[in-house]
């Protein structure tokens, strides 16, 4: 008995991944699960497919449609995908298979008394009200995430003492997003070259890391947090698994405390990453209710989650004010001002402009001004045996990285006018005036 198979029965909804090997069918709840082949088969002989019955070529039915399944209904990557309800779609003409939706929360009309009186405790501070920021950017995300449509979104970070909510924070906005979370730290820092479980999970999140603070591991986590808030396409790579490029719809925050030690694992903020960072200051309050013991912490959660729906309700119908509107984020970005002269004073270009005015303007007779190359500075801030001549060490062991400093304090519209070049001779010379107020010698040097 000859039959061709797209003369009998469609194919089921078997699809084949081939970077595992592994097939993917749904269950009796409706949820996609990977399968063996032999398991496959047992599938299609369960949809009408029959091994007693053989194609024009003389081959057992079910094995043709295991080849036409192959060949037809393969899918590049199988798994949750961020922003994306499961189901099919074609993505760089790749297809590809969502085996899981996020869990939104539905939007209810209602009040939200307990999250209200976090937010208004830990964001609200006297020198600026940091919620309508958080507000407009959770309208933004939220929109993303119902509509499907990718959209650019700053990174988030809450900087604040020990027990100040930051974690907390960080939780509520999981279940808003989904109730999927991800730990990117070390693929952002170079820690690890894979990636695929950040897909899964709409809230890629930083929490208190104690990481590397050197200015290097700092820059390449900056341009980490840049791709994240305005790339659509990002690499995926799995172990043992093809590498392919995917769109997920990620929001990112980073909680942090906000002793120096621990600021240093933000970049610093310089012009290309401003505004794609959120720096807000977070406020410790006592919580509305007791979380003393377990059972109390988990009253006191339930009670939030209760009142999420309403929280969501609100956001959707929040208006964001004209003023703090932008084109490209949908929200303007702020920046905490203490938490913005903290990192300026831990960036090395501020380091090295307290070790230029100590070496050159801090004396009785200080100069008027300095003239030269960055090697030559280098070559001065680094001769000597005091604690600032082996900071300067410290600071400047690669050649290059004087100039690289300069350059950005140049940039400083602060300190333009203190720090100007021109070229002579097709080398870079450096003028470098005193500051208006002659700096004090450091203590350590005496």
């Amino acid at each position: 008995m000859s039959l061709s198979i797209t003369e009998t029965l469609p194919l089921p909804q078997i699809y084949y991944q081939s970077s595992g090997p592994v097939y993917w069918v749904k269950d009796r709840s409706g949820k996609w699960i990977g399968i063996n082949e032999t398991s496959a088969k047992l599938r299609i002989k369960a949809s009408g497919f029959s091994p007693e019955c053989y194609d024009e070529n003389h081959n057992h039915q079910v094995d043709t449609c295991v080849l036409a399944i192959q060949d037809s209904q393969n899918v590049a990557y199988a798994g949750p995908l961020a922003g994306y309800v499961a189901g099919l779609y074609e993505i760089h003409c790749k297809q590809v298979l969502v085996t899981e939706s996020p869990r939104l929360i539905v939007p209810r009309a209602g009040s939200w008394p307990l999250l209200d009186g976090i937010l208004e405790g830990t964001l609200n501070a006297p020198e600026c009200d940091q919620r309508p920021y958080l507000y407009g950017w959770l309208k933004v995300a939220l929109q993303a995430y119902r509509s499907g449509q990718w959209s650019h979104g700053q990174v988030l970070a809450f900087a604040g003492p020990v027990e100040s909510a930051k974690s907390l924070l960080q939780a509520i906005l999981t279940e808003l997003f989904g109730g999927r979370a991800a730990m990117p730290y070390l693929y952002m820092t170079g820690k690890t070259t894979f990636n695929a479980d950040l897909f899964g999970a709409e809230h890629l999140m930083v929490e208190d890391e104690a990481g590397a603070v050197d200015i290097r591991a700092r820059r390449n986590f900056g341009s980490s947090i840049k791709g994240i808030a305005v790339n659509r396409n990002h690499h995926c790579h799995g172990k043992g698994k093809n590498a392919l490029t995917l769109t997920p719809i990620w929001r990112m925050t980073i909680s942090l405390n906000d002793e120096p030690e621990r600021l240093l694992v933000l970049p610093p903020v310089d012009k290309d990453l401003a505004d794609k960072i959120m720096l807000f200051k977070v406020r410790k309050r006592d919580m509305p209710m007791p979380t003393e013991t377990p059972e109390e912490k988990e009253r006191f959660w339930n009670a939030l989650v209760a009142e999420l729906p309403a929280f969501a309700h609100f956001l959707t119908h929040y208006e964001i004010p004209e003023e703090l509107r932008s084109k490209r984020f949908g929200i303007m970005h702020y920046h905490h001002p203490d938490l913005v002269e903290a990192l300026v004073e831990l960036n090395p270009e501020t380091h090295l402009k307290t070790l230029i005015d100590a070496e050159f303007f801090a004396d009785e007779l200080p100069l008027e001004q300095w003239e030269g190359s960055s090697v030559q500075l280098r070559e001065i801030l680094c001769d000597g045996a005091t604690w600032r001549h082996q900071e300067a060490r410290k600071l400047l062991s690669r050649t290059n990285t004087c100039g690289s400093y300069l350059r950005r304090l140049a940039d400083d519209p602060t300190l333009a006018a203190r720090f100007t070049s021109r070229k002579v001779n097709g080398q870079q010379i450096w003028t470098i005036s005193q500051p208006e107020t002659a700096p004090d010698q450091p203590e350590s040097d005496l």
